[in-house]
């Protein structure tokens, strides 16, 4: 039977997180997991550690992927907003090639991320695309400023994380589904327009009314950079089965390298056990091993490179190769650990 997945941007109200649970729950649609998509604002963080402490015990969910976007604050650049559609579109992919039943808010995080995120169900597809329309009263409570005091009052913080639905209308939470087209079937062809092939008149013409294609059918610098993220999205994997296995020997590193670790496993859900090596020497790298294994060196802040082995759910040459090139920029973007 196919796993349900909520998936959204969290900003600094884990109470849209909640209220979308609810909702979802009152149309008989319980969702066995939660794809948090997450910058490193402080509050962010912290919006993120209530929910994990608060979803297993009221919600009886474990399954709860923070999910790095590298990003702090507001997505402000070309650069940035490619990153972020590379890493939605990613998951959205991996989740949905592995049959499961993806249920997309955009009612967290910044404006940006919705968004983006909804350019990629556009891409990639979704069993649910909505928004989490609350009263501007149940709205300002749900922040994590004004739910800080009560996190030791459980029934407080309950409460304002859980308005009740059993209100009129407009005094409660409503789902409001919203309208998308899946342009996956059309990939193909948008990834030949945008390379300078042949396509559609109606393909070419919706790529430059986007800004992708310029005047005389040449991909925009954009246009390039949206190129690049279809393909490595495309190449990927499908997502694991089960939870990734972590684990990491007793040493002076440890806490650094599983934090690294427990990021990699987030980040990529095509990753399905990680395991420490030996130290080493060296610079930073990532090498493959047929048929699913990766090798990753990382550099320490203050001694050894550091070593772990990653397995993964590819299955062909050009999957792992995939999964390494992915891995291999993200080492990078993350630097010393």
């Amino acid at each position: 039977m196919s796993k349900n997945l909520l998936v959204t941007a969290l900003g600094t109200s884990p109470a849209v997180v909640t209220e979308a649970l609810d909702l979802l729950k009152e149309q008989q649609l319980p969702m066995d997991g939660v794809l948090l998509f997450a910058s490193d604002d402080h509050d962010v963080k912290s919006a993120l550690d209530l929910l994990q402490t608060h979803l297993p015990s009221h919600d009886g969910i474990d399954w709860i992927t923070p999910i790095p976007t590298g990003a702090f604050g507001d997505i402000d650049s070309a650069e940035a907003a490619v990153s972020f559609l590379e890493v939605a579109g990613g998951n959205l992919r991996t989740y949905r090639d592995a049959g499961y039943r993806l249920f997309v808010s955009v009612a967290g995080g910044r404006k940006s991320m919705a968004g983006l995120l909804t350019l990629a169900v556009q891409f990639y597809g979704a069993d649910r695309l909505f928004h989490i329309w609350v009263p501007p009263w149940i709205e300002e409570e749900g922040d994590i400023n004004k739910l800080r005091p009560y996190v030791s009052l459980p029934d407080e913080l309950t409460r304002r994380l859980h308005p009740s639905l059993e209100k009129p209308e407009g005094d409660r939470p409503r789902l409001v589904d919203l309208p998308f087209v899946g342009l996956f079937p059309l990939l193909p062809e948008i990834q030949s327009a945008l390379a300078g092939q042949h396509a559609s008149r109606e393909v070419r013409e919706l790529l430059a009314r986007n800004g992708l294609v310029g005047q005389g059918g040449a991909a925009t610098d954009l246009g390039r950079k949206v190129l690049d993220v279809l393909g490595r999205v495309e190449a990927l994997p499908p997502a694991r089965q089960e939870p990734c296995s972590v684990s990491i020997s007793d040493h002076h590193y440890k806490t650094s390298l599983e934090r690294f670790a427990n990021q990699l496993a987030n980040r990529f859900s095509f990753i399905k056990e990680i395991r420490s090596t030996a130290w080493s020497s060296g610079d930073a790298r990532v090498t493959a091993e047929e048929p699913d294994c990766l090798r990753v060196q990382v550099l320490s802040r203050s001694g050894p490179t550091l070593g772990l082995t990653l397995i993964t759910t590819a299955s062909i040459p050009g999957q792992l190769q995939a999964t390494r090139r992915a891995v291999e920029r993200f080492v990078r973007q993350v630097g010393p650990i």
